[in-house]
């Protein structure tokens, strides 16, 4: 009896130990697969990397530039590990490379390290499409370790506290609600965004308490995409397109218009000689008065009768 009571107190030393070790660091994938750790410092995990086939060799670089191999008897089965304790200088990115031949191309998986506090944002950047349903969250490092409170300040808004009881029947300004799939007690601290729009864009920050009474805080940077702003530079080349074709539509009218004209004005040849022909009818001869100029041959008696009286 007394041997079951040790053996059972030996698994659960291992089981608690295991546990806290678990605790210490959570790991997310986005929609590309790629992997992101999020650990407190000074605590231990096993980055891992696993291929289809067989390694020849498998290795690790940091961000630093320093490398690690890794020789163990699991190469053969395709998976590499190694076990680090984090520090603030392992935050970035960390590549894993794994020779699956002697020779030739070999197979790369990206993980990218973050030490954080107790609270921390599980994607520092988010890309959301205008007018979907978006999702910004936190959580607690330390596994499912209960949060006693969140909130979050959007970039333009007022600060607003959410938990499981504010769903999409009753959203904060209409457009804020917690997830379905989300908790406080499991750790979450998340809120969905409704209609996603401009006003959601820029730097959010989520708080949150843990049962010691302090809050942690983190940021989140929302990046909506999708909508299109209008401005001079965009604008312009449309503009410049409209502008020439109206101008081709404005000369093109206008030759036509003078062809137009000119066949109105055109004299016609027939209506010419019609004119020069004389009009019917009888004939008027035009009488013009005649002048008739007579040289006096001799002087008048009125002249004679003067030149004597003188």
């Amino acid at each position: 009896m007394c041997n079951i009571n040790l053996l059972f107190t030996f698994l659960i030393i291992i089981a608690l130990d295991y546990t806290v070790r678990v605790q210490g660091f959570r790991r997310y994938y986005d929609k590309k697969g790629r992997e992101t750790v999020l650990a407190l410092e000074g605590e231990s995990f096993n980055m891992e990397c696993k291929a289809d086939v067989g390694l020849s060799y498998c290795g690790f670089r940091n961000p630093k530039g320093q490398r690690f191999s890794v020789a163990s008897s699991g190469l053969k089965g395709g998976f590499c590990s190694l076990t680090v304790t984090t520090a603030k200088t392992d935050n970035g990115l960390w590549i894993c490379h794994m020779g699956t031949h002697v020779t030739g191309l070999e197979k790369i998986k990206l993980i990218e390290v973050r030490v954080v506090d107790p609270v921390a944002a599980v994607w520092k950047n988010i890309s959301l499409l205008h007018h979907s349903l978006g999702l910004v969250s936190c959580a607690a490092i330390q596994g499912m370790t209960p949060l006693t409170y969140c909130r979050f300040e959007p970039p333009n808004g007022p600060p607003f506290s959410i938990n499981a009881d504010i769903t999409k029947d009753n959203p904060i300004q209409g457009k804020y609600f917690f997830p379905r799939n989300k908790s406080l007690d499991r750790g979450d601290c998340a809120v969905n965004i409704l209609f996603t729009s401009e006003e959601d864009m820029g730097l959010w920050t989520c708080g949150a308490s843990l049962e010691d009474g302090k809050e942690y805080t983190d940021t989140v940077y929302v990046y909506v995409h999708g909508f299109y702003k209008i401005t001079t530079a965009s604008v312009a080349p449309y503009l410049l397109g409209l502008l020439g074709f109206l101008l081709v539509v404005v000369v093109i009218g206008m030759v036509v218009w003078r062809r137009q004209l000119c066949v109105k004005i055109r004299p016609n040849e027939e209506g010419d000689v019609h004119e020069m022909q004389a009009l019917p009818g009888p004939s008027r001869d035009l009488s013009l008065p005649r002048l008739v100029v007579e040289s006096p041959t001799e002087p008048s008696s009125s002249l004679s009768h003067s030149q004597c009286s003188n």
